[in-house]
């Protein structure tokens, strides 16, 4: 089952909505985030599923809804590496003008579609070509909002600015312009599965707006063993990702930042160089405050000192436990 021939660019606006989900040994979760596309009030999309070779049910479960669902799925197999390489596969099959992320164990809410829409139709045409896309709120199972809401019911704005000037925090969920995301991808650095995602907000927010809704899209529930279950082992398997990511802060999205979180950010740029094995004289040529960088090295240089201990500590206390459960 794999439908893996790349789409024709004539074809890209079929649907105006593509749902991408990426999923991993998500048998016991897909079923209701695709269940949660079935109940959308708007109906003009396609699903697309990236597999990120799973070794559970998760073939088979998709094969059943495919027999049953009213909507069509797209599904394709990859070996395993990563949800950010998953999202930029997805990108050259995506037939929808709007391109929505739903993460395998959560769900949209049944008007999120409708809703981002609604939005969007509400903007002057003459000035959607100044827009990327919608975002929405997050809720968790209990209805709580994730992070803080819009400071207004509904206004345009960027990510940087979002984030940076309004201080709004949590998760939120987006509908995208597919064309537009398909000229921002992910970076991919060999041996490793994994950048922060907010890189491509960012990149986009140098460009494009959006509008930003007070209103519930999705439903969110973590999952004990998700990408944020153990957020040291993340950084210390993609270091070159991490060492990347914040370059960009400090060189490109440096404007938009306060000096001392840019402090920060700049002695993370030096922990995650090191853990790279990036040497300082080529950070010193990368980077455009060589003052604020050189400040910051003692802190870096004890970030990286401290997580090389942390490392140690766990292969030692492994080691122990293989011991003593041979």
């Amino acid at each position: 089952m794999n439908d893996m021939e790349q789409m024709p660019e004539s074809e890209t606006n079929k649907y105006t909505f593509t749902v991408f989900i990426p999923t991993y040994n998500r048998a016991h979760t897909l079923g209701r985030a695709l269940q949660s596309i079935a109940n959308q009030t708007f109906r003009d999309l396609e699903v697309l599923i990236i597999d990120d070779g799973s070794t559970d049910d998760t073939c088979r479960l998709i094969e059943e809804w495919r027999e049953r669902a009213w909507y069509p799925i797209h599904y394709f197999w990859q070996q395993n590496q990563g949800k950010t390489t998953a999202h930029n596969n997805a990108l050259a099959h995506a037939k929808g003008f709007f391109f929505v992320l739903l993460d395998s164990d959560d769900m949209l809410h049944p008007r999120a579609l409708e809703r981002f829409k609604s939005a969007w139709d509400a903007i002057p045409k003459n000035e959607t070509g100044a827009f990327a896309g919608i975002e929405g709120l997050c809720v968790d199972t209990n209805g709580n909002v994730s992070g803080t809401l819009y400071p207004k019911t509904r206004m345009n704005s960027n990510y940087l600015e979002i984030t940076k000037k309004y201080g709004v925090t949590g998760e939120k969920k987006s509908a995208i312009r597919t064309a537009i995301l398909r000229r921002f991808p992910y970076p991919h650095f060999e041996g490793e599965r994994h950048i922060r995602d907010d890189i491509i907000w960012k990149r986009i927010s140098h460009h494009y707006r959006f509008l930003y809704i007070n209103e519930i899209v999705q439903i969110i529930e973590y999952q004990p063993d998700g990408l944020s279950a153990d957020v040291f082992s993340l950084r210390m398997e993609n270091p070159k990702g991490f060492r990347f990511y914040f370059l960009e802060e400090i060189n490109v999205n440096a404007p938009f930042t306060k000096k001392p979180l840019l402090f920060k950010y700049h002695s993370k740029f030096v922990r995650y160089s090191l853990h790279s094995k990036v040497g300082l004289f080529q950070q010193y040529r990368e980077v455009n405050s060589r003052l604020l960088w050189l400040l910051s090295v003692p802190r870096g240089i004890i970030g990286w000192f401290e997580d090389c201990i942390k490392m140690r500590l766990r292969v030692v206390c492994t080691s122990w436990r293989e011991q003593e459960n041979p």
